[in-house]
């Protein structure tokens, strides 16, 4: 039975004469009729479809191929496949009706049959529609990457409404950043230690501006940098809906390619390539170029420095055309000191701005006001880690858990070690005769400049190690160092014999 539904399809649906001048028939139909006599062409497709049974399809086929010159391909070859569809269930309705064939004939096993048989038309349909379906996707992002601009990111502070400290001068500072007027023609550079609210404050001011201004949490894993930057413009990925992406990605993954990367890393591409084309457009309308914030910038600079370098000349190009301003938002001072040392830095808005604990009425205002703590054990914390807000937070915490400050005051001054012994910075370390000499100045003078700090050092791979360390920290507005937090402070004079001696 399966085979009679074979024959009969092959011989109204493909018949050989056909699929040898299938290619023609997706030509463009006024070259055809251009190269050939219009009689001679009418008569070959009419001999091609004289076994069509079907009077009214073999008319319609007819009728598409003598209009040929006033139909777009598209219409054609829809027209063509309409048709093919319309045979095969016809010829499934006739076989169904027929009493000689046995009723599971018309079942979805002959209906296999049908399909492997033919599977290179199958596969190549299936194919296509796949691309098309991409292709929409991919016309309708950009739409989507448009309006995100017209309306922004508008990220969450994610910090507690009665936890959040005002630091009005700062988000002034950062409103302006974020809101540039046409001639604006440098990126930025926000720098600041873990802890000090940056991100808290960078995002509360990007949602309170809102239009023209895109957020990008780098992620930690590189494999979804693209999905980020992604997520960022509001764009959808082809490679996520579209079957042959998948399953090529399927395919690398259980023979141990690392294809991940690689298509995160072109999803990146695509997207900033997709944003820069969007951002000339809301520059075209509004009269002023659009934002778009690199927060936790350091996380890319010692796994894959090359994609720092490349944000920077970007933001430096587009800041040169006025297409767009980058905003670089930085823990680290090895972010800055990569950058400055590239000649991209000529577009940097210097001095760099730089986001600092809180001084010590803040730091009060929270602790007594916010958190309910009395003013004497206030002092007793202020003085352990200072105007950190992230340390004041997870003291105060512990604190009213019913921790008392003696245990919390050992508990910070074990993590604080730590960090020591991460710089080789302890007795008997590689570091320690040299952090000491540095130790004394700090203690003196609170601050060194950059050249200062650097005499200390003969190879630049031991400066990077002990800088890197969170012992120490690289001020890029002031070009200085300085210790890198209160807490480190504190243990230096709780164990001064170790240090001064």
């Amino acid at each position: 039975m399966s085979s009679k539904i074979t024959q009969v399809f092959r011989k109204n649906i493909f018949p050989s004469h056909f699929v040898n001048r299938q290619v023609r028939c997706l030509q463009s139909p006024s070259f055809m009729l251009r190269n050939s006599r219009s009689d001679l062409f009418h008569s070959s497709f009419s001999r091609n479809f004289s076994n069509v049974k079907d009077a009214e399809s073999g008319h319609k086929v007819e009728a598409v191929i003598q209009d040929a010159s006033k139909v777009p391909e598209e219409k054609l070859v829809t027209s063509l496949r309409e048709l093919a569809q319309r045979k095969l269930f016809d010829i499934l309705k006739k076989l169904k009706k027929d009493p000689g064939t046995p009723q599971s004939a018309t079942s979805w096993k002959d209906l296999w049959i049908v399909i492997r048989d033919n599977w290179k038309q199958v596969l190549g349909i299936g194919i296509l529609t796949d691309i098309l379906l991409a292709f929409a996707v991919i016309k309708f992002s950009e739409y989507r990457v448009n309006l995100a601009l017209e309306t922004g990111t508008r990220p969450n502070p994610k910090v507690l409404e009665d936890e959040l400290i005002p630091r009005p001068q700062i988000s002034e500072t950062l409103k302006k950043v974020f809101q540039p007027d046409e001639r604006h023609s440098y990126y930025h550079v926000i720098c600041g230690e873990h802890g000090t609210g940056k991100t808290t404050l960078t995002r509360m001011e990007a949602r309170n501006v809102g239009k023209g201004v895109i957020y990008v949490d780098i992620p930690s894993d590189f494999d979804n940098l693209g999905e980020a930057f992604g997520k960022a413009i509001n764009l959808s990925f082809f490679e996520d809906v579209s079957i042959t992406t998948l399953l090529l990605r399927k395919f690398f993954s259980v023979i141990g390619s690392s294809s991940e990367s690689a298509i995160s890393l072109y999803k990146w591409r695509r997207v900033m390539k997709i944003f820069r084309h969007a951002s000339e457009v809301y520059t075209k309308n509004k009269n002023k170029p659009p934002v778009i914030i690199y927060d936790n910038i350091s996380r890319i600079v010692n796994e894959n420095p090359k994609i720092l370098d490349i944000l920077q000349d970007d933001a430096k190009d587009n800041a040169d055309q006025r297409t767009y301003i980058a905003v670089f938002v930085s823990s680290e001072g090895s972010v800055p000191r990569r950058m400055e040392s590239r000649s991209a830095w000529s577009r940097a808005k210097k001095p760099v701005m730089e986001i600092g604990d809180l001084n010590k009425e803040e730091s009060m205002e929270y602790l007594i006001k916010k958190r309910n703590i009395k003013e004497v054990d206030a002092k007793k914390i202020y003085d352990l880690v200072g105007g950190r807000i992230v340390d004041l937070k997870t003291v105060v915490d512990d604190f009213l858990a019913g921790q008392s400050f003696e245990v919390i005051k050992q508990q910070v001054l074990t993590e604080v070690e730590k960090k020591f012994q991460s710089a080789q910075l302890l007795p008997n370390d590689s570091h320690y005769n040299v952090g000491k000499s540095i130790i004394s100045n700090l203690l003196k003078s609170k601050e060194l400049t950059f050249l200062e700090f650097k005499k200390y050092f003969n190879k630049a791979y031991e400066l990077n190690e002990v800088l890197g360390s969170n012992v120490f920290a690289y001020h890029p507005g002031k070009n200085t160092v300085t210790f890198q937090s209160q807490s480190i402070e504190y243990y230096i004079r709780e164990y001064s014999d170790m240090f001064t001696k």
